[in-house]
C-alpha cells in the first residue's frame, strides 16, 4: 500500500514539474548586427510584427565598446514593432531602455569607478519582450579598461 502511495506522489510531482516547464516563457537567442561609433547611425526601420509574434532584435548600436570610469555609454536598439519592453542586463543588475517609438529604444549609462581587479570584459544581455512575455535575447561585449 505504501509503495502505491509513494508512486502516486512521485507521479504527481513529475506531472506538476512538466506542467510548470511547459508554461515557461519562450526565449530566442540570436546574433544581431552590432554598430559601434560616437554618433547614432541612421535608424533602421523596425519590421512590423503582429502582437503575439515572437519578438526580434534587429540591430544594436553602442557609442563605444571599451569604457572607463566616468564615460557616458549610450545605446540604441531596433526591434520588431511588437516589442513592449527592452532590458539591458549585466550580471544581477538590469535597466530598461526607453522606447522612443515602436521598435526603437535608447538609453545612456554613466560608467562607475571600479577597483582594478574588476577591469575586464563584460557580457551584456539585451532582452526584448513582447506583451505576451515572449523574449528575444542577444549579447554584446564591453571592455572596462
Amino acid at each position: 500500500m505504501e509503495d502505491a502511495a509513494l508512486r502516486a506522489r512521485r507521479c504527481a510531482a513529475i506531472v506538476a514539474l512538466l506542467t510548470v516547464a511547459s508554461c515557461a516563457k519562450q526565449t530566442t537567442s540570436q546574433q544581431v548586427p552590432l554598430a559601434i561609433g560616437p554618433s547614432v547611425p541612421s535608424q533602421v526601420a523596425a519590421p512590423v510584427s503582429k502582437p503575439k509574434a515572437a519578438p526580434r532584435i534587429v540591430r544594436v548600436w553602442v557609442s563605444q565598446d571599451s569604457v572607463s570610469a566616468g564615460d557616458l555609454l549610450r545605446g540604441h536598439v531596433t526591434t520588431t514593432t511588437n516589442v513592449a519592453s527592452l532590458e539591458v542586463r549585466l550580471g544581477p543588475k538590469s535597466a530598461p531602455l526607453r522606447r522612443t517609438t515602436y521598435g526603437q529604444f535608447e538609453g545612456a549609462f554613466h560608467v562607475p569607478k571600479v577597483p582594478p581587479f574588476l577591469r575586464r570584459s563584460y557580457t551584456v544581455d539585451v532582452i526584448a519582450r513582447n506583451a505576451a512575455g515572449v523574449t528575444a535575447q542577444t549579447q554584446i561585449t564591453i571592455d572596462y579598461r
